[in-house]
């Protein structure tokens, strides 16, 4: 089996190309495996909807899952699994001795949100949501541009809540993020994305600070990643 993440890459924030999705789905019934399309930020795509695996699954060798936690509460950790009912028996079983069972509470919410809004209610909901995080993207490269443009590269993300940039002179990230966070901006290094190795890479969320206080996180930032790299170069 291949395990994809289609739509809204962590950390990168881009989404495969559609003729991209149709080779790997092709090469799946060539060769006879299985894709387990994980696709948690499906619903945060800013532009138009994307063609998944399993919607053009005709031999029955897709598994999806899905997340609500993105879209309806962070706290609202449960997802949901579209598979062929072949399958679904050998899933309920693995899922009976790893899990046990999902948070009733959850359950429970997410059932009270369905009834009441129904399917075309949750999708107005999270065009909502996802057109919210288009915005803040818009704030953060704004911000980006101005501050750290002479500092990284970063290719604007088509979805999602993150940014992922490449900073210039720096072979690793993991000491800048524990400076910045001195400095009261919590960011990731690259690093924590790969099994070893170093990387220039960080990654900035925007999805909880309002315009003003981002543009600030990011300018300090900035005044961080030059103190950094000035003190290497003494």
């Amino acid at each position: 089996a291949v395990v994809s993440t289609q739509s809204t890459g962590n950390p990168s924030g881009a989404n495969v190309p559609e003729e991209a999705r149709r080779e790997i789905y092709r090469l799946a019934c060539q060769y006879d495996f299985l894709i387990l399309e994980d696709d948690p930020y499906y619903f945060l795509n800013y532009g138009k909807d994307l063609t998944t695996f399993l919607s053009m699954d005709t031999e029955g060798r897709v598994i999806r899952l899905d997340s609500l936690s993105k879209v309806l509460c962070p706290g609202l950790r449960i997802g949901f699994l579209t598979c062929p009912a072949t399958l679904l028996p050998y899933l309920e079983r693995h899922y009976s001795v790893t899990l046990l069972n999902s948070c009733n509470v959850s359950q429970v919410i997410a059932m009270s949100f369905f009834n009441k809004v129904g399917h075309a209610g949750f999708l107005g909901h999270a065009r909502s949501v996802a057109g919210h995080y288009e915005s803040q993207r818009n704030a953060a490269v704004q911000a980006l541009n101005r501050h750290i443009a002479d500092l990284g590269t970063w290719i604007t993300p088509e979805a999602g809540m993150f940014m992922w940039v490449r900073l210039h002179g720096f072979q690793d990230t993991t000491a800048l993020a524990k400076r910045a966070i001195d400095q009261g901006v919590a960011i990731v290094p690259g690093a924590a994305f790969q099994l070893e190795g170093d990387s220039p890479y960080i990654r900035l969320s925007f999805s909880v600070l309002p315009p003003k206080q981002l543009e600030e996180a990011i300018e300090t930032l900035a005044d961080t990643i030059r103190a950094v790299k000035s003190e290497s170069a003494e």
